[in-house]
């Protein structure tokens, strides 16, 4: 398959490299380009970041200018090809959170996590999860800024879909990278955007992170699966918040209620159903993340 690459903004390029099979969404990454550098966001895993070097330079892609490889987490399907890019671009720093950091230095965690989501053939689907060396990482912490001459990319701490999970802020568009901080837009209905988490999951701090966003109003979002979206008055972010509170609210009673999987699915597609025009994306409401949070609250020892 051919990667597809376009420009969304100001030497910024979306690099869609195809959906990764057992996979529902495509792997898109993010091209940045500054007087001093480039940055590629969001590699994604090893099978498509061997398809984007493969195919870069062909594009008008120049691999050598790269300095930095910034995944929002280490997901495989976000950041499990950094150790393989990272070994063919010895000049790029790796980003990443220090809980990320240490998770690459070894990711046999990572690689058994996979496996558990995605069962023993993972390696056939997203490729091998190989380590970052230790001289190319570069921890960062909340607040810290990256320059790339005309455009600064800051990081933001966004836990709950992941511990280590970061959000990146970038002057030169006035965007944001957001990985998954904060949900995802839905075709069925403008004025619908689901949260997103399966376990490990911590629900009320996803929600902080979405609030610790909207006070930066970004003008745009790039979703790490679904591309760039305007976010006009800060819609997308309102509209996501709403969405995860609603499911805070409801999961939580639920919970406290005694109510079975199905039947807390029921109550959300009760809620949903006031917002949705079409059927319900069952990839997308996966509700699990919540029940499984609420459960080891109301549960500790269970």
């Amino acid at each position: 398959m051919t990667i597809d690459v376009k420009e969304v903004a100001q030497d910024t390029y979306q690099i869609d490299c195809g959906k990764v099979p057992v996979f529902l969404m495509s792997q898109i990454a993010c091209w940045l380009v500054g007087e001093s550098g480039s940055a590629l966001l969001e590699p994604g895993c090893t099978t498509a970041a061997a398809r984007f070097l493969d195919e870069a330079n062909s594009l008008g892609l120049d691999t050598r200018t790269i300095s930095y490889i910034i995944p929002t987490h280490i997901h495989v399907d976000h950041g499990g090809g950094v150790g393989y890019l990272a070994e063919r671009l010895p000049q790029a720093k790796v980003v990443l959170n220090p809980r990320g950091a240490a998770n690459m230095r070894d990711p046999s965690r990572i690689a058994t996590g996979t496996g558990v989501a995605f069962g023993d053939k993972w390696e056939e689907y997203f490729g091998p999860i190989s380590p970052v060396p230790e001289g190319q990482i570069l921890e960062v912490q909340d607040g810290e800024s990256i320059s790339l001459g005309n455009r600064d990319l800051t990081v933001i701490y966004t836990p709950g879909h992941a511990t280590h999970h970061i959000s990146i802020l970038d002057s030169l568009i006035d965007g944001i990278y957001a990985g998954e901080a904060l949900g995802f837009p839905s075709d069925l209905s403008p004025d619908l955007v689901l949260p997103g988490g399966i376990p490990p999951f911590d629900a009320e701090r996803y929600l902080e992170s979405i609030e610790k966003v909207e006070g930066y109003a970004p003008k745009r979002i790039f979703y790490s699966h679904l591309g760039f979206y305007d976010n006009p008055d800060n819609r997308l972010i309102r509209l996501v918040k709403e969405s995860a509170t609603a499911f805070n609210q409801i999961v939580s009673r639920a919970v406290a209620d005694g109510l079975d999987d199905r039947a807390i699915s029921e109550r959300l597609v009760e809620y949903l159903k006031n917002h949705a025009e079409g059927g319900l994306d069952d990839f997308l409401l996966d509700p699990s993340g919540y029940v499984d949070y609420y459960r080891r609250r109301a549960y500790p020892s269970g």
